[in-house]
């Protein structure tokens, strides 16, 4: 667990991260090498979990790589919004950082701990960005940022 104090946004307690893929991690459906090894530094921090409905199809695959549990949604009668919420409750959203671009991405990081956005190639959702505390153009960005207690309380300090 990871404990930063932000002068007047309050204490973040944070043992998990949860990371959409498509157009968060991977781009048309590819990872790159910088950030599997910048994985490797925020594991040291945090329990990683990669959510997806599996649009790709590469869901385990790319768990094996970045070494990473993973959770595929079922969304039964659910919207995805509502299954990936779901799973951010089981997890618990006060220890939990959300991290996502999608539509269905939206009520996690609204409910997060702190929910980041990634803008990257394949865009970002309006309604994810409303719901977001942070974002970035790409997921290495947000990797740093996690990494560096002094950035976090830089950009949300009150």
């Amino acid at each position: 667990m990871k404990k930063v104090n932000i002068p007047h946004f309050g204490l973040l307690e944070i043992s998990n991260i949860i990371f959409d893929i498509n157009g968060t991690l991977q781009f048309n459906g590819k990872i790159s090498n910088k950030l599997i090894e910048k994985f490797r530094a925020l594991k040291r921090h945090y329990n990683i979990f990669l959510i997806s409905s599996d649009t790709r199809g590469n869901l385990n695959e790319l768990a094996k790589k970045l070494d990473s549990k993973y959770i595929r949604i079922n969304t039964g009668n659910q919207t995805d919004a509502e299954a990936k919420n779901k799973e951010l409750l089981k997890l618990g959203k006060e220890n939990t950082i959300a991290i996502g671009n999608g539509n269905n991405d939206m009520l996690m990081l609204k409910n997060a701990a702190l929910g980041i956005l990634i803008i990257g190639s394949e865009g970002a959702s309006g309604k994810s960005l409303m719901n977001a505390d942070v974002i970035f153009t790409n997921p290495n960005d947000a990797i740093d940022f996690l990494l560096d207690e002094k950035t976090i309380i830089a950009t949300l300090r009150g």
